[in-house]
């Protein structure tokens, strides 16, 4: 039997991190994950699940693995929400939550889901064109001689990847562009 273990903390530590005052009024209805396009190509990603998670304190749960980085941030959860409970602002919350704890975790795992782009500095020559190219100033040359990205400014909209010479910029596919390239789940 599958045990989970509950912490009652996790609420009060959300509530820091700028989670929306009404969450704890979400009576689980699916109006969010009825219209979130992410639920649509993810089978572990569900807004009403995570929200609901949240409400019963399974923070081990919530906070250790890979599903709350597949949100998108699109925020079409946010206008069905009968109760105001705004689940991707629960959910860039808990993101928040587990940056401040372990924020190379939290870099790996927007990595993986395909929600940040990395630079490979061996590979990188400094030819400025992500820098150029990149709608939100993300990209930067560093000292060394190559290009870092901006976690706070990257978009993960894959421009910079397409547009560099020397192919050092890697972009994992989000779970939306997974599914629209093979209909894979990831």
């Amino acid at each position: 039997m599958l045990e989970l273990k509950k912490d009652a903390s996790l609420i009060e530590e959300i509530r820091q991190h700028e989670a929306p005052e009404y969450f704890t009024q979400c009576f689980r209805c699916g109006a969010c994950s009825g219209i979130c396009p992410v639920e649509k190509v993810a089978q572990d990603f569900d807004p009403r699940v995570i929200v609901h998670a949240l409400l019963l304190g399974l923070k081990e749960k919530l906070l250790a693995d890979d599903t709350i980085w597949k949100c998108s941030g699109c925020g079409s959860c946010i206008p069905v929400c009968p109760m105001d409970v705004k689940p991707m602002e629960v959910i860039k919350a808990l993101k928040a939550l587990v940056a401040e704890k372990d924020p190379e975790f939290a870099l790996e795992m927007r990595f993986k889901a395909g929600r940040l782009a990395r630079v490979n500095p061996e590979k990188c020559i400094a030819c400025l064109t992500c820098v150029r190219d990149c709608p939100f100033s993300a990209p930067a040359i560093v000292p060394d001689g190559y290009a870092v990205i901006d976690p706070e400014k990257c978009r993960a909209c894959g421009i910079c990847v397409v547009e560099c010479p020397a192919r050092a910029i890697e972009l994992n596919p989000s779970p939306e562009m997974a599914a629209s390239l093979g209909g894979q789940d990831v």
